[in-house]
């Protein structure tokens, strides 16, 4: 897309350091998940009350911060066919590599959001302390934030360029993620109170609003990226005033963890109105496409088609922290 974008990289996914070690992270994981299914099975034992219950919770969730990442198999501007016809002459325009992970993979960064949360849930209670339940939920949060792209030095584009780009950004809309998790809960009744902790384990089908700008200068003068060019002029020229835009849905499937703690109160011999708090966390979010214009014309290197250019964006901020209210109907 720029000048500095090259390619040949490892990747969005940056390598895991000591305290990421996937073999550790996902031991100690099991490890807890373990003890507490086992504190639940002994949990249960002693009880007598059983049957079908169903679930409705209402409320809002909260995500953090997020860092989006984005690389695509672009070429340097002055490799472009469109804006240089003469770019075959030129080192390194057309070297077989053009790994989409580009090594000059930009950044972005945006501001947590906060939406609606509604969720239900079918679920079978073993004894008075055990319980399990499969849960939908969908959520629903608005980010609105344009955000500067970030070149890997940490410098703005803008400000790399100056005058040649005045222009680089990128925004995201709105998140919307339906859920299915499987839940295991315990309870620990006191009357008619009942507090209880639980886990679950499930997956998302996750889409993120995803917008790309990049604008050049009007003025052919202020191409510098053209400069020293054998056809200077004419790249200039071509590359004046033309803009790159991006402007999808991403969407994936994700793997995630629940850690669910709540109270219960009984309002009657069947009906509770129940009050929980959720912390979630989900796999990376990765997708991509191709350009609707990449440079003011089609997402593609060449005039016959043979170099189509297309991009890749994803973020590993998927988690939220939700708080709700909700009735509960044992059967």
């Amino acid at each position: 897309m720029l000048s500095t974008q090259m390619s040949t990289s490892r990747g969005l996914r940056s390598r895991p350091g000591p305290r990421d070690n996937p073999h550790v992270t996902r031991r100690s994981r099991l490890t807890l998940v373990s003890a507490f299914v086992a504190a639940a099975l002994s949990a249960g034992a002693a009880g007598a009350e059983s049957g079908f219950y169903v679930r409705m919770d209402l409320g809002a969730h909260a995500g953090p911060n997020v860092l989006l990442k984005v690389g695509d198999n672009d070429r340097p501007s002055r490799c472009d066919g469109f804006v240089n016809p003469e770019y075959a002459a030129l080192p390194g325009c057309t070297d077989p590599d053009r790994s989409i992970d580009a090594v000059d993979q930009w950044s972005s960064r945006f501001n947590g959001a906060s939406g609606l949360f509604a969720g239900a849930a079918v679920g079978y209670r073993f004894s008075p302390r055990l319980r399990m339940e499969a849960e939908y939920f969908h959520r629903h949060a608005a980010f609105d934030e344009s955000s500067d792209i970030v070149a890997p030095s940490g410098v703005p584009y803008v400000d790399i360029f100056g005058p040649e780009l005045p222009r680089a950004e990128e925004r995201l809309g709105s998140i919307r993620a339906h859920n299915a998790f499987v839940n295991l809960i315990v309870d620990f009744p006191l009357g008619r109170v009942t507090p209880y902790l639980g886990v679950g384990a499930g997956a998302a089908d996750m889409s993120l609003d995803y917008n790309s700008y990049w604008a050049r200068a009007n003025d052919p003068a202020l191409m510098g990226t053209a400069a020293s060019l054998p056809n200077e002029e004419e790249v200039r020229r071509n590359l004046a005033g033309t803009v790159t835009l991006a402007q999808s849905s991403l969407r994936d499937r994700l793997s995630g963890y629940q850690v669910l703690i709540g109270l219960a109160v009984a309002l009657n011999d069947s009906v509770a109105l129940d009050a929980k708090a959720r912390w979630a966390r989900f796999s990376e979010l990765e997708d991509g496409g191709s350009y609707r214009r990449l440079r003011s014309h089609d997402s593609n290197l060449r005039l016959d088609g043979s170099e189509p250019v297309v991009y890749r964006a994803g973020t590993a901020d998927t988690g939220f922290f939700a708080v709700t209210v909700g009735l509960r109907y044992g059967f």
